[in-house]
């Protein structure tokens, strides 16, 4: 656990820092006094520095406090929930675009929510609308960002 955490903070380091770095190329607009960058270079500089307390949480650790290091299998139960909120986020991804966010946004939410073990099905519909439904208000209203419609673009 003590290398582990000390490779995957150097590695996050690392990909944090070229985050940062690669919005120095993006377009800069004069007339706005925010750009484009600063939620990514906010972002990646979350990531490092979460990143850096992984490492040092690493180095400071004492290893023999752990009897028996985790492991990555998929007979784990918790492992195999992982692996399959994975599958969900890279189809909703996937398919965003050709079927759009309206439909697949409330579908992931509920499919997460159910592989969370929340049961409550009147509310995950609910949640879910909702979620949906600010989400694209906002992006669609305050910050004039259109979201993929997919399958319903004929409807707007």
């Amino acid at each position: 656990m003590k290398s582990a955490n000390i490779i995957c903070g150097l590695f996050m380091m690392a990909f944090s820092a070229y985050a940062f770095i690669v919005t120095f190329s993006f377009r800069q607009f004069t007339s706005v006094p925010i750009g484009p960058e600063f939620f990514p270079r906010l972002l990646a500089a979350g990531l490092f520095i979460c990143s850096f307390a992984l490492f040092l949480q690493g180095i400071m650790v004492n290893a023999k406090r752990y009897k028996k290091a985790p492991t990555i299998s998929p007979f784990d139960k918790n492992m195999r929930r992982l692996f399959i909120g994975v599958v969900i986020i890279l189809a909703y991804v996937l398919s965003w675009r050709p079927i759009g966010f309206l439909i697949t946004t409330p579908l992931t939410i509920v499919g997460l929510m159910y592989l969370l073990g929340f049961r409550k099905y009147f509310l995950m519909i609910l949640i879910s609308l909702g979620a949906t439904a600010v989400v694209y208000g906002s992006f669609s209203t305050f910050l004039n960002v259109l979201l993929p419609l997919g399958l319903m673009g004929f409807l707007f």
